[in-house]
């Protein structure tokens, strides 16, 4: 009776096992939320560890702003203020990317960043940087990131508010 009952149970285990195993689907790999960063608003300054980030507007750009206009599309500017975080002078670049509620990426290109690279930047300065982006007429960010040059650091990942968008 024990060798029956211990084999009965031994079966319902080994059943058990692949059904609890697959009950957890492995995660798709990849999209636009899939970069580890610092996540924040705009206001809010962010720390990276090398690195402080202080989204402080997004907009429209202007004739003043001087860019090509390109038929079904607009530029939005971001601008930010950057400090240096670390006990070196800083020396780099952001890859820029602008991102809407369907995970659509567009990315900025370094002409479309000032200033680009940022250099020569003594530990706690600060500069403004003004990041431009080339989107389709109808594109409504929702998340604007930041990844720094140095891939030892984690990206900046500001969530654009209904607030923030502009008009």
């Amino acid at each position: 009776m024990r060798r029956l009952l211990r084999t009965t149970i031994m079966a319902l285990v080994a059943l058990t096992l692949p059904a609890l195993s697959a009950a957890s689907p492995t995660p798709v790999p990849g999209g636009a939320n899939q970069v580890a960063g610092v996540e924040g608003r705009f206001g809010s300054t962010l720390f990276n560890g090398e690195l402080r980030v202080k989204a402080l507007s997004l907009t429209k750009a202007t004739a003043a702003d001087n860019l090509p206009s390109i038929a079904g599309k607009q530029w939005l500017i971001f601008r930010a203020l950057v400090s240096n975080g670390t006990k070196s002078t800083y020396g780099g670049y952001f890859n820029a990317s602008i991102v809407d509620a369907d995970g659509v990426t567009v990315s900025a290109v370094g002409g479309n960043m000032n200033p680009y690279p940022a250099t020569n930047i003594l530990p706690g300065a600060a500069w403004r940087q003004q990041i431009s982006f080339n989107v389709p007429s109808d594109f409504v960010p929702t998340k604007i990131v930041l990844v720094p040059s140095n891939s030892k650091y984690k990206a900046f990942l500001i969530q654009v508010g209904k607030n923030d968008l502009p008009q």
